[in-house]
């Protein structure tokens, strides 16, 4: 708490100054400088922000590096109703207005350069570099953004090829925990109608998280990007933008500290861990190899004043291969590998109409599709797997743990008083004991794989169309209609069993079946289905009041929708039905005080049908989306900043979130979540930040940019931290989630705020300049989750923030 007061004293104290600044002198109000007007591209055309009636919010790059928000999970603190937790390079969690997308398609649409990059989601994680702004467009817009735009999207729009002329810039960073970042580019404007422009990036850091097992320190990351952009612009009409872009990671893995197995003799977050790997994991180290490939063309063609038409092509290749340790214990008891790979291929043709009159429009048609093949692997010590399954054994022998020991002593197994610890487990098998009255030894390498791929055609016709009834007002309607094919196939394979139940047709020591994880209906058995899906339409209505030149006001009502999706049980696939969220909203952007200040703010209110979970099964060892029901989400969104002086600039945001589940479903069945909150989804946020600067004649000027972060307390799963039992009633009975000890699972995080500092110097000739950065300069403790894939066994494991960390750079312009 007294962290927080501090944080918000500091900032407080920053911002009151530079207004005593204002007042104290009559001339520095009185100026040439505003606003910058900003122009976006999100209704599929060129438009400056107060023109388009939907709630946006833009960052560019300058503000980027202003704010140290060089990846997503730090920029999404500085846009409203925005959540974004990058646990992994692999597995990122989009939170728009509460609602999260982070397996299959997504509901948070995510694009490059116009192009959906959200499926697969091991590719939606890109670095930030070179970018000419980011547009994060909130509430249902299936018109203006197919591909999972049920609650918004987020464009990440980077730099083109220009023909203006020669320039480039180069940025060189270092700071705590060894880290190193470079990044760069150059434009070539090779003649009147060709240019290139080529970036790239270089990003190094080693783990904060100390590990004491056999890999390296966790959260550790080298990325290598490299982006190219071409422009080709031969006549007046046309226009070409090639972009060809390559990304190269390799991480050090994902914290997951354990809740319960002591580190240093505590269980402690913020700590050490024990996370190792071994060799069925294929990795030499926890972590995650990614290569993306991406190559877009945009062409643009004027057939006359009034129609033009756009193409836009892409294909990208992805591979990812990851290893973790979900149970945080420094042996092999839930030690998972990953391998992915995917193809995806689009293309989209779409006419323009604008005459300049009362009527604009735009139409047109895209076909997505996507290849995706994985390769699952489940390794583990077949005693230490015991001990976590020992009540279920013993339970199925029809005793307690605690009898269980007695049976086995009696029986004369060694260290029988060994069964379900974890500390020194007992090393022969127990059921072969208690139901073979047989000593059969566990083996240490058990060895699962399961094999699947998933393919999505997707075909979709769209229309847009907006009306001025007058100077102030219009109207705007919008459909899209989608259809898809799709299909998915597994098969399992048990590669490494018990040596010494050979002569029963290689089984576990455990549970004495075939696989300990993997459903023995798919092991070496091939399931697979394939479902056309019935066609859908989503839509959007606006209607904007245009008060005066600097307001503008509008209502909207839309639809979106998340396509159904085949879950797998066993051999058996199940058609999830289609998501759909039905939201309203009204808003008001304004440009005020002769545009010195300028605010964006909304209320909205929607209504989700058939809302789609996703959960690892731990019987299967799957990961398998079903229908949780309804939910209900409304809210208020504010984002503003204002020009105090000519030396002070002030950027504030705020965000009152409310999503839960409904206590029933259509027909007035109780619904497990009843009540529930979304995860990830705090009910207020809020971020701070004051551009601050100080002229230092003909030298230069410096730079002050402080900025705090809050957010209010959050659940980390959609359970809510309980588990759930039938209450024999048609309804549910919560019970805590707790570890094998006993202990109830805190899987939730309290309010907290985090404060960043970053101070620079600009040189007069802006051709150069250095800056120093403290990030959570108060080294605030907060997680950004508890549960993950150890959490369906009563594992749960813990992922921190980061920490306090301090960088330096220094840039240069030519």
């Amino acid at each position: 708490m007294n962290r927080h007061l501090r944080s918000a004293t500091a900032i407080a104290a920053l911002s009151l100054s530079s207004q005593f600044v204002a007042f104290a002198d009559p001339d520095a109000v009185e100026t040439d400088r505003r606003l910058e007007t900003v122009t976006v591209t999100t209704q599929k055309q060129e438009q400056t922000l107060i023109d388009v009636p939907i709630n946006v919010s833009v960052t560019n790059q300058d503000l980027i590096d202003k704010l140290a928000a060089d990846d997503i999970e730090d920029l999404g603190n500085f846009v409203p109703g925005l959540q974004v937790q990058a646990q992994s390079l692999n597995a990122p969690s989009y939170s728009l207005r509460g609602v999260v997308s982070d397996s299959g398609i997504p509901r948070v649409a995510l694009f490059q350069n116009g192009v959906a990059v959200g499926n697969p989601g091991y590719g939606a994680n890109l670095a930030i570099f070179d970018m000419e702004r980011v547009e994060v467009v909130k509430g249902p817009q299936a018109t203006l953004f197919g591909q999972g735009a049920l609650v918004g999207g987020i464009n990440f729009i980077q730099n083109r090829a220009s023909l203006e002329g020669n320039s480039g810039a180069a940025t060189l960073e270092a700071g705590d925990y060894s880290s190193v970042r470079a990044e760069g580019h150059y434009n070539w404007a090779i003649n009147d109608t060709l240019a290139l422009r080529v970036a790239g990036q270089l990003k190094q850091m080693d783990g904060y998280v100390p590990n004491t097992a056999n890999s390296p320190d966790l959260m550790g990351q080298d990325t290598t990007a490299v982006r190219t952009a071409l422009r080709w612009a031969p006549t007046d009409q046309l226009t070409a933008d090639i972009f060809v872009n390559y990304q190269e990671d390799d991480s050090t893995g994902t914290q997951f500290t354990s809740g319960f197995f002591p580190v240093n003799g505590k269980v402690d977050p913020f700590g050490a861990t024990a996370m190792n790997i071994n060799p069925d994991q294929v990795r030499s180290k926890l972590g995650n190899d990614r290569e993306l490939f991406y190559i877009t063309s945009n062409i643009e063609y004027d057939i006359n004043d009034a129609w033009s038409l756009t193409s836009l092509t892409d294909y990208r290749n992805l591979f990812s291969k990851e290893a973790w340790d979900s149970d945080g214990a420094a042996f092999n008891l839930l030690q998972f590998y990953q391998a992915q790979k995917a193809n995806t291929f689009s293309q989209e043709l779409r006419v323009n109409y604008d005459a300049g009159g009362k009527l604009t429009a735009f139409f047109g048609g895209n076909y997505f599709t996507i290849d995706n093949k994985a390769e699952l692997r489940f390794s583990t010590d077949e005693a230490y797997a015991q001990s976590l399954f020992a009540p279920t054994l013993a339970g199925a022998a029809g005793l307690t743990v605690t009898e269980a020991q007695g049976y086995l002593a009696l029986l004369g197994v060694p260290d029988a008083q060994n069964f379900g610890s974890f500390d020194t487990p007992l090393q022969y098998s127990a059921l072969a004991a208690l139901l073979m009255n047989q000593l059969v030894p566990l083996y240490g390498e058990h060895l699962e794989q399961s094999l699947s791929t998933d393919s999505r055609d997707t075909y979709d016709l769209f229309g847009d169309v907006t009306y001025a009834v007058s100077d102030r007002l219009k109207l705007t309607a919008g459909l899209r209609y989608t259809k898809e094919d799709i299909s998915a196939s597994t098969i399992g394979h048990a590669l490494k069993t018990n040596p010494y139940l050979l002569g029963f047709g290689g089984l576990n020591g455990v549970t004495m079946q075939s696989t300990l994880l993997l459903s023995a209906d798919t092991l070496d058995q091939l399931a697979s289905a394939s479902e056309s899906t019935d066609g859908a339409f989503t839509w959007r209505l606006n209607a904007a009041y245009r008060v005066s030149d600097n307001i503008n006001t509008w209502v909207a009502y839309g639809r979106g929708r998340r396509p159904e999706v085949l879950s797998a049980s066993g051999a058996n696939y199940s058609l999830i039905d289609a998501e759909t969220l039905d939201n309203v909203e009204a808003g008001i952007f304004g440009r005020f005080f002769d545009d010195r200040l300028q605010m964006t703010s909304s209320v909205y209110y929607g209504q989700y049908k058939d809302f789609q979970t996703t959960r690892f099964d731990p019987i299967n060892g799957v990961f398998i989306t079903e229908n949780s029901g309804n939910a209900t989400q409304y809210g208020l969104e504010f984002d503003g900043q204002a020009l105090v002086n000519d030396y002070v600039r002030l950027l504030a945001t705020y965000a009152f979130t409310h999503s839960e589940y409904d206590k029933k479903d259509d027909n007035g069945n109780p619904l497990q979540f009843a009540g529930n909150k979304f995860r990830l989804s705090p009910e207020q946020s809020f971020s701070l930040a004051a551009d601050i600067t100080v002229p230092m004649g003909e030298h230069g000027e410096i730079s002050i940019i402080p900025s705090y972060i809050w957010k209010s307390k959050h659940y980390f799963e959609d359970d809510n931290g309980f588990d759930y039992a039938a209450d024999g009633n048609g309804g549910f009975i919560r019970i805590p989630e707790m570890y094998p000890d006993g202990t109830v699972v805190e899987e939730s995080q309290d309010a907290y705020g985090v404060a960043n500092l970053r101070v620079g110097f600009d040189a007069a000739s802006q051709r150069w300049g250095a800056y120093v950065l403290g990030e959570n300069i108060f080294d605030e403790e907060y997680l950004i989750d508890v549960g993950n894939t150890g959490g369906a066994f009563g594992l749960h494991t813990i992922i921190r923030g980061k920490p306090q960390m301090v960088k330096a750079g220094v840039y240069v312009k030519f």
